[in-house]
């Protein structure tokens, strides 16, 4: 594991604002409830999760599910903006700054998004098993990933 890490808990922004956690509200929808753009809405016919709105635009989209076997992850991007969405479970992430060296862990549950920027290394490694979105404004691009082990 790292030294000097940080579990987080709340809305943070990370390795000089390289890395940013977001935990959306869970709101009940009614008269008077301010709506932020994006949220989790406790519906009656269940959870909606609008966890993206506006720009950039998705060229990307994927999900995929939180199995507690293992680290998926363990490299970073040079051009590839990264966000996920946790729907369900809980994973660690952790990061490093490619530029100063840098190490933080950061906890993510069903709610929480984060977006990872270039030369971000990053690893998942899944506490509660469950199933995660990842989208990007940029194609897949088998090109843009790099190895770089930061957990086993």
């Amino acid at each position: 594991m790292f030294s000097g890490m940080l579990f987080a808990m709340n809305d943070l922004s990370l390795l000089s604002g390289r890395l940013a956690k977001r935990s959306l509200p869970l709101l009940a929808p009614g008269p008077g409830v301010a709506m932020p753009t994006l949220k989790r809405l406790a519906l009656p016919q269940g959870e909606l999760a609008q966890f993206h709105d506006g720009e950039p635009s998705i060229r990307y989209l994927a999900a995929f599910e939180l199995l507690v076997s293992g680290v998926r992850g363990n490299h970073y991007h040079r051009t590839k903006v990264e966000h996920v969405y946790v729907v369900q479970g809980a994973m660690e992430l952790a990061a490093q700054d490619l530029a100063t060296g840098e190490r933080v862990l950061v906890g993510l549950n069903a709610g929480d998004l984060a977006v990872i920027q270039p030369g971000i290394a990053h690893a998942y490694r899944v506490v509660r098993p469950g199933w995660a979105v990842e989208f990007a404004p940029s194609a897949f691009d088998p090109a843009d990933i790099h190895p770089h082990p930061l957990t086993s």
